[in-house]
Parts: C-alpha cells; sequence; structure tokens
C-alpha cells in the first residue's frame, strides 16, 4: 500500500513538474514596430513583413507574439518620442524603429533601454543610442550607387538637383554624402540646389516644381526618397515633360511600385531599392532571437540593395506582383 502511494506520488509530482515547464516556456512577446510616419507608404510592405513574422513565430515556437504597429501620423521626431514613450509604459517586450532625427531619439530609446526594453533601429539609425543593432542598407553606398546611375545616362557634365526628406534625418544625409562623394572626380556635374518636402508628398512636388521653374535647364535629379511620385502622373507636369523627352534625368532612391512604372515609362532611369519586406520581417525575428534566444547581434546588419533600370525593372515588378523578393534580381546593366 505504501510503495503504491509512492509511485503516485512521484508520477503526480513529474506530472507537475512537466505541466510547470510548459506553462513557463510559453509566453506572450509584444514588440512595438515603429516607422518614421503612419502617412509614408513606403513602411506599408515592412509593416506586413512584421506581422508575417509574427504569425510565423506564433506558430512554429511555444510562443505568442504580437506586433503593436504605432508611429506618428507625419515625420515629427518629438512627436515619434512620445510614441517610443507610450508603448514603454505599455510593457512591451521590444521596440523596432526607424528614427526621423539620429539625436532627438537618443534620450527615449535610452530611458527604453534602461527600463528593460530591447530597441534596435531598421531604415534610419540612432548609432549614439543604446540600440542594440542596427537593420539596413549602407546609405553612404547607396548614394554613391545613385551618383554613379546619373553619371551613366546623363554624363559627367550638368546641372544637378536633390530632394531630400527631413533634414537631418541619417538615413538621408548619408545618401546625400554618398552621391556628393559620388561625383567629387567629376567638375562638370554641378548641385545647385538641394531642396526638402519634410516627407510630405504635396510639398515635394511643390518643391520639385518650383526649382524646374527656377533651373529650365536642369540636367539631373537624385530624389533621396520616392515623396512626389506618389501624387500620381500630372502633378508635376515641369518635371514630366522635361523627364520624358530625356531632357533631365531623374534617379530615386526606392523601388517601389509607383517608382517602377515611371521607371518603365520613361520619367526615371534608375532606382536604388532596400529590403522594405525585410524591415519588418527580419526585425521581429532579431527581436525575439535577442530577447528569447540571447542571440547577440552585430552593431549593423548589412540589408543589401537592390539597383533597377529598364533592363531588369520586369522582374521587379514581378516581386511586388507575387510577394516574393527572394529570387535575385538579374543585373541592371546585361552587358556587365
Amino acid at each position: 500500500m505504501r510503495r503504491g502511494f509512492t509511485w503516485i506520488l512521484i508520477v503526480t509530482l513529474l506530472l507537475a513538474l512537466v505541466l510547470l515547464g510548459g506553462t513557463a516556456s510559453a509566453e506572450k512577446y509584444t514588440f512595438a514596430w515603429i516607422p518614421k510616419a503612419l502617412n509614408n507608404p513606403v513602411f506599408e510592405l515592412g509593416r506586413e513583413g512584421a506581422f508575417q513574422k509574427a504569425k510565423e513565430l506564433t506558430e512554429q515556437t511555444p510562443d505568442e507574439v504580437e506586433v503593436l504597429y504605432v508611429g506618428s501620423v507625419a515625420s515629427d521626431a518629438a512627436e515619434q518620442a512620445r510614441v517610443v514613450e507610450d508603448v514603454v509604459a505599455r510593457g512591451v517586450d521590444g521596440i523596432a524603429i526607424s528614427c526621423n532625427d539620429p539625436t532627438a531619439l537618443i534620450d527615449v530609446i535610452n530611458k527604453a533601454v534602461d527600463a528593460g526594453i530591447p530597441v534596435m533601429c531598421f531604415d534610419a539609425d540612432s548609432p549614439d543610442s543604446k540600440r542594440f543593432t542596427y537593420l539596413g542598407v549602407s546609405n553612404y553606398d547607396g548614394g554613391k550607387a545613385a551618383a554613379d546611375l546619373l553619371i551613366r545616362y546623363m554624363g559627367t557634365e550638368g546641372k544637378v538637383a536633390l530632394l531630400t526628406g527631413v533634414p537631418g534625418a541619417l538615413n538621408l544625409e548619408e545618401r546625400i554624402r554618398g552621391f556628393k562623394d559620388g561625383i567629387k572626380d567629376y567638375p562638370g556635374i554641378e548641385i545647385v540646389t538641394t531642396v526638402a518636402c519634410y516627407d510630405d508628398i504635396n510639398q515635394g512636388v511643390q518643391v520639385v516644381e518650383e526649382t524646374m521653374q527656377a533651373y529650365p535647364d536642369l540636367d539631373g535629379w537624385f530624389f533621396v526618397g520616392i515623396w512626389p511620385l506618389f501624387a500620381g502622373r500630372g502633378s508635376m507636369p515641369l518635371w514630366e515633360e522635361a523627364a520624358k523627352s530625356g531632357r533631365c534625368k531623374t534617379v530615386a532612391f526606392d523601388t517601389l511600385p509607383e517608382e517602377l512604372e515611371y521607371l518603365k515609362d520613361g520619367f526615371l532611369v534608375g532606382l536604388v531599392g532596400q529590403k522594405y519586406w525585410g524591415w519588418g520581417y527580419d526585425s521581429i525575428q532579431i527581436l525575439y532571437d535577442y530577447i528569447v534566444n540571447e542571440q547577440e547581434f552585430p552593431d549593423w546588419i548589412d540589408s543589401g540593395m537592390d539597383i533597377v533600370t529598364i533592363h531588369n525593372v520586369d522582374a521587379m515588378i514581378e516581386a511586388w506582383n507575387t510577394q516574393d523578393f527572394t529570387k535575385p534580381l538579374p543585373p541592371p546593366f546585361p552587358e556587365e
């Protein structure tokens, strides 16, 4: 009788340990994914990537993973800082953020980390903060690639204008720095002006058209971001006429569907693209591995970049149509 009771007790204890262990290993993790602005369509694919990775992790691990998609409506560093403070107060487990300003976000990122919430950056970094890694393209190299594209199509002489978003945003400043270094060996190329649209589509249209009026003999543009192209055909008649006729060559950052159609129709000559899906998809995996698996990451994770010209634009359009970005693109210049 005593022996039977002992075995029952042992089995009960073992079962309890198993149940307790199972309960302890199954956790819920909420990660805040914060873009620069909710009104910037460039982040929409990354958002979907984040949701997809959370779904996969929930299905493939013992844990439940949730993505909190939050941000300021427009690009505003002070408002973005308040968004970070809000998710910290809500007790999220990790934060992935694209910073509007590398300096303005330092304090709030550091406060989050000091509160025990790991922070990583994607797309736009805050390197002097306590974030544990940055996932993104080398914006400096992207700017140099844009310069190479423009030189190929425009030549080594001409007047060029630059369009940027929020002055001071580290990713945009690095693209401009790379572009300027890319043309520095060509004294015949003159940057006549750099205009800012503060990530606003309508303001982008306005400053581009104003620049075309001020410099009717402009030979080239570098759109550091896509902003005015979201306004649609007919919104920038001066630029469109000069671009379509071939008088003014335009290279732009990003490879979103709107830009691909502009390129295919002859308004743009080249694009430098980022891994938008990975901004979300990879960020959530990185946060999960850092927190749950205690995996270490380098200071910068190079996501790589895509160069798109008329020679491979159809392949990139297909990638968007199928939502499959795993296939390598054909070369932008087949002769190479």
